[in-house]
């Protein structure tokens, strides 16, 4: 839903985005030009905000809400 969609910022809907094809954080981190630490931060935010308590959840949340 869009409540989702405007609660997350555009970096956090990026490394969902990467999530959903089953990216591991390293390898988000290499393509988006981040720290691991700053991805697993963001990862943080994104649980938080959805209300999830993993990446699989997160993704799940992300494809059913039409978020991505």
């Amino acid at each position: 839903m869009k409540v989702y969609k405007n609660k997350l910022t555009s970096r956090e809907i990026e490394v969902l985005k990467l999530i959903t094809k089953g990216w591991s954080n390293f390898s988000i981190s290499q393509k988006l030009f981040i720290s691991e630490s700053t991805t697993k931060a963001h990862l943080g935010h994104i649980f938080e905000k959805l209300k999830v308590q993993n990446r699989t959840q997160a993704a799940l949340k992300a494809i059913k809400n039409g978020i991505l």
